[in-house]
């Protein structure tokens, strides 16, 4: 999926290709409209109609991308050449199990772990 904006009045996100290099979270995750995403640092789209539910969304990422938009609250992340002035994060790491631990070791500055997939994203920033 493509998202450009995590906001209250975000329009709908556009569903795209996994492959496709605008496609920067997928879903990991769908519940009911009042429910709560999995344990884990997922970002969330609500989406209403007749039937209303949350999609719970992680970067849509690979080992080694790096990014800009990824410290924002609200802004989309976006894949860029890790030397681009503009990257705020590299993901130096991916593991396929919800566990910081699984960071010891690396650059990482900060860890996204998420438990539906588990996987945790070490990740070094700017900051």
């Amino acid at each position: 999926m493509s998202v450009t904006e995590f906001s209250r009045t975000a329009d709908d996100p556009k569903q795209i290709d996994c492959g496709a290099p605008e496609a920067n979270v997928k879903v990991a995750a769908r519940v009911g409209g009042g429910e709560s995403c999995p344990e884990g640092g997922y970002d969330s789209v609500s989406m209403s109609g007749r039937i209303s539910y949350k999609l719970c969304l992680m970067p849509n990422v690979k080992q080694g991308d790096c990014l800009k938009g990824y410290v924002s609250q609200t802004a989309g992340y976006q894949k860029v050449s890790c030397s681009d002035p503009a990257k705020d994060a590299e993901l130096v790491k991916i593991a396929n199990v919800s566990d910081e631990a699984s960071c010891e070791g690396t650059e990482a500055k900060r860890v996204a772990t998420y438990s539906t997939p588990p996987t945790t994203f070490c990740i070094k920033t700017a900051e």
